[in-house]
C-alpha cells in the first residue's frame, strides 16, 4: 500500500494509518476537527498523520457508515484497520407475471451483468462484490479442477405475490448462512464443485474433473445409482454427489447476478441443440469464464464463473431429495453421508410436484417456510402455461411410471430451451442403469 502524505507538511511527527475499506465508499480520518479524506474510493488508502491521539477512521457508502478508532502514540508508528460496510444484494419478482426478469433491490440497484459471447468480453458489477469476487477455479490434491464458492448469507421470502431473494456479505439479522455451508451440522467457509463434467478414469469409481478430456458416451456402460455413491465415498470425507443444497446456492448466486430466470438467454443455451457433446475445456478461453465460446449457441458449451456446462446437454443426479411421484411429494435429507439411505429422508416439502406425464414447462417454484432455500418445481394447478421464455423458462420431465420413488436428475438430454437453471429431467429408480446420466461431485472441507 503506498504511503501518501495527504495531511500536508509542517510537522516532523509522522505516523501511518493504513485503511482497507469497502470499495466504493468514501474514507476519512479525523482527530479534533482535523479531517483527511482519501482521494478515491478504491478500497485502500494510507493516511499520513502528524499528531498523536485517538483517530477516528470512517467509511461511508450511500446511507451506510462504519467506523473504528486508531490510537497513535509514537512517531513513525504504522497501524492498520479494516472497515467493512454491510452489503445486501437483492432481487424481486411478481411470481404471477410471465416475465422471467427480476427487479434489483438493496445494494444491487443499478448494477448490471452481461455474459461473454465468443471473443466479446462481458462484464459484471459483481466482480468486486463478495461472495462473487471469491468464486475461483482451484486444482485440489485429487487432480480435480474445482470451483470454490465462498460462504454467504441469504434470505428468500414472499410478500403476497412478490418474491425476494437477497444475499448478504456478512451475518445480519433475518439472514441465515446458506445451508450448503452447514451440512451435517458443520459449518465450512466454502464448498467446491467440479469445474467440468467429470470423465470416468480407469480407476474404479473415479470421476475426475479436467480440461480437454473426452466425455464418455455412457457412464461406464450404464452406471446405476449405487455406483454413483461409490464414486463419492471413494474420495473420502467431505465429498458427496451434487446435491440440492449446492444447486440452490448456485441458483441464488446466478439469479442475483443476472436478475433473470432465463439463463439460457442471458448467459448461453449450453449444448442442447445437438447430440455432439464436445470435450471439456471448450469454455477455457471465454473472457471472465462466464458465457459461451465462439460457435453456434446451443451447440457449444456454456460456463458461469468457471463452472462449465452446469446446464445443457447432460443429466446430473441430484441428491438430498427424493420424489414420491405417485403422492406428488418431495422428501428432503441434508446429511450427505446418508443420501443413499431412503429411510433418512424424513422432511416433506409443503408443496406438490407438478402433475402430468412428459415434459412440461415450469410456471413457478415452491417456497417451504421451513426450507426457503429449496427451489423445486411446484404444481400450479394448470392455471397458467409456461414456455422457454416465460415464468421459470425450464421444464420438468415426468416419467410414464408414476409409482417411482426416485432421485431426480438435474437438466435433460438434448432438451433445447427446456434446459436451464431449474430444469428437472428424467427420473431414474434406484438400481436402474442409464447411458445418459452423469455424476458431478462437490467437496466441503472438513
Amino acid at each position: 500500500m503506498p504511503l501518501i502524505n495527504h495531511a500536508g507538511g509542517g510537522s516532523s511527527f509522522a505516523a501511518i494509518i493504513q485503511v482497507t475499506y469497502t470499495k466504493g465508499a468514501t474514507c476519512t480520518c479525523e482527530l479534533d476537527g482535523t479531517v483527511y479524506t482519501a482521494p478515491d474510493t478504491s478500497g485502500n488508502y494510507s493516511f499520513k498523520v502528524h499528531r498523536a491521539g485517538t483517530w477516528t477512521v470512517r467509511a461511508t457508502r450511500g446511507a451506510k457508515t462504519t467506523s473504528d478508532t486508531v490510537v497513535i502514540t509514537a512517531d513513525k508508528e504504522v497501524k492498520s484497520v479494516k472497515l467493512h460496510i454491510l452489503r445486501i444484494f437483492g432481487i424481486s419478482r411478481d411470481i404471477t407475471n410471465s416475465s422471467p426478469a427480476w427487479a434489483r433491490t438493496d445494494d444491487a440497484v443499478g448494477m448490471t451483468a452481461t455474459a461473454s459471447k465468443g471473443t466479446v468480453a462481458g462484464s459484471s458489477d459483481f466482480d468486486d462484490c463478495y461472495p462473487w469476487n471469491g468464486i475461483a477455479r482451484q486444482t485440489l490434491s485429487t487432480g480435480d479442477v474445482m470451483v470454490k464458492i465462498p460462504k454467504f448469507w441469504y434470505r428468500r421470502y414472499r410478500e403476497g405475490n412478490i418474491e425476494y431473494i437477497k444475499i448478504a456479505d456478512e451475518a445480519v439479522e433475518n439472514f441465515e448462512v446458506h445451508p450448503t455451508f452447514t451440512i451435517s451440522g458443520k459449518t465450512t467457509d466454502c464448498f467446491y464443485i467440479q469445474a467440468y463434467p467429470p470423465f470416468a478414469s480407469n480407476t474404479t469409481h473415479s470421476y475426475v474433473s479436467k480440461s480437454a478430456t473426452s466425455r464418455p458416451t455412457s457412464t461406464s456402460g450404464g452406471v446405476d445409482n449405487p455406483e454413483f455413491y461409490k464414486a463419492a465415498t471413494a474420495r473420502g470425507s467431505g465429498w458427496s454427489l451434487f446435491d440440492l443444497a449446492a444447486l440452490s446456492a448456485l441458483q441464488m448466486l446466478i439469479l442475483v447476478e443476472f436478475a433473470n430466470n432465463d439463463v439460457q438467454s442471458v448467459i448461453g443455451r449450453g449444448v442442447v441443440d445437438t447430440y455432439n457433446i464436445p470435450d471439456t475445456g471448450g469454455c477455457d478461453s471465454v473472457p471472465g469464464l462466464t458465457g459461451i465460446p465462439a460457435g453456434t449457441d446451443g451447440q457449444v458449451s456454456v460456463v458461469w464463473r468457471g463452472i462449465e456446462d452446469l446446464w445443457g446437454g447432460l443429466l446430473y443426479q441430484i441428491t438430498g431429495v427424493l420424489t414420491h411421484l405417485n403422492a406428488r411429494q418431495y422428501v428432503i435429507n441434508t446429511t450427505p453421508t446418508k443420501y443413499n439411505d431412503y429411510a433418512s429422508f424424513t422432511y416433506t416439502l409443503t408443496y406438490d410436484i407438478p402433475t402430468g406425464i412428459g415434459s412440461k414447462y415450469i410456471v413457478k417454484v415452491g417456497l417451504d417456510p421451513e426450507k426457503p432455500w429449496i427451489m423445486l418445481p411446484e404444481n400450479n394447478g394448470n392455471t397458467a402455461q409456461g414456455s422457454e421464455s416465460t415464468y421459470m423458462c425450464d421444464a420438468i420431465n415426468r416419467p410414464k411410471n408414476p409409482s417411482y420413488t426416485t432421485y431426480p436428475m438435474f437438466n435433460t438430454y438434448h432438451g433445447g430451451g427446456a434446459d436451464g437453471l431449474f430444469c428437472i429431467g428424467d427420473f431414474f429408480e434406484s438400481g436402474t442403469s442409464s447411458t445418459t446420466a452423469y455424476v458431478r461431485m462437490v467437496y466441503r472441507p472438513q
